[in-house]
């Protein structure tokens, strides 16, 4: 039986190659791979993307419908990639990775990828706590008239920026205890991407809005402690964070991010891949001050889980 399947398979081949060519190789299967590779000069995609939104366009643009697809993680291990059946011509694939609960794809029906932008869909009603971990790819591929077998990459880059926000040394109102003293409003944010904003900085854009993350309180130790993600903003942005007294509704401290960028920008570089602004403000009987946190200084990566618990990396993502 072994023998007889040894003598088959070449036999099953040349039948598969046969009926992939005689048609001039229309239905051919083409292998469409994604890689990321953060800041580094290995791919490190498994580590950072989960999900994969898989739009492809023809060669104006125009949307396919019948080749997008949806990849999760499971699909992803089995094949960090996808497997379409496409004739000769020139495509676009773009891929949105990680788009879960705090994203949504606007404009699909337009089709046409200029017109489709992605955001929280609750970034316009001030109640938006932040985005998931978005990652993007852009490429135009050209298949050949001659071309029965087919493997190409589409390259990811972040579509994120991650923010550790922390507050020490604040005792409020006794009444508000329960929950913490403070809330966190950051202003000023650009609250949606592009597909055709798909490059290396994949930047924020749009009408200017306001987040409202939530606080995570330490009762032991009195931290307050916000752990969130925004859309790309260059290291000159009007970006602002507003410490507010939950009780009174009083604004206790504001914060300029290009300031801290400034600040710290021997450790915090907005151009990179993989982001952390790591903010302490801490409330002292002479003021209150504000520096980065000492685990940045230390270059130790803190645990902090990532949002809504989709990315496997615990220790590298927010």
């Amino acid at each position: 039986m072994k023998k007889l399947l040894y003598l088959s398979l070449p036999l099953v081949m040349m039948v598969l190659l046969a009926s992939c060519i005689k048609d001039n190789i229309e239905g051919c299967e083409r292998d469409i791979v994604f890689e990321y590779y953060a800041d580094g000069d290995t791919d490190v995609f498994p580590k950072h993307v989960t999900s994969v939104n898989l739009f492809v366009f023809d060669s104006e643009d125009r949307l396919m419908p019948q080749h997008c697809r949806r990849l999760e993680q499971n699909d992803l291990k089995a094949h960090q990639g996808v497997k379409l059946s496409l004739n000769p011509g020139e495509y676009r694939f773009v891929c949105l990775g990680n788009d879960y609960d705090l994203t949504e794809v606007y404009n699909v029906d337009c089709g046409n990828m200029s017109g489709i932008t992605y955001r929280n869909p609750d970034c316009f009603d001030n109640a938006c706590q932040g985005n998931d971990s978005l990652y993007l790819g852009s490429k135009i591929i050209n298949i050949s008239e001659d071309a029965w077998y087919f493997r190409d990459t589409v390259r990811l880059y972040s579509s994120h920026l991650k923010v550790s926000y922390t507050v020490k040394g604040y005792y409020g109102d006794e009444a508000t205890r329960a929950g913490g003293y403070l809330d966190l409003r950051v202003k000023n944010l650009a609250p949606q991407s592009s597909f055709d904003q798909a490059h290396a900085q994949n930047l924020g854009h749009g009408e200017k809005v306001d987040y409202a993350p939530e606080f995570e309180w330490n009762s032991e130790n009195g931290d307050h402690t916000a752990y969130f993600n925004i859309m790309r903003h260059t290291a000159d942005n009007d970006v602002e964070f507003e410490l507010v007294d939950r009780a009174s509704g009083a604004v206790l401290h504001t914060l300029a991010l290009k300031d801290f960028l400034e600040d710290y920008k021997d450790y915090v570089d907005v151009t990179k891949q993989e982001v952390l602004i790591p903010i302490v403000v801490e409330f002292k009987t002479v003021g209150i001050t504000v520096t980065i946190a000492n685990w940045v200084v230390n270059n130790v990566t803190p645990g902090f889980g990532n949002d809504n618990g989709n990315d496997p990396d615990d220790n590298n993502n927010i």
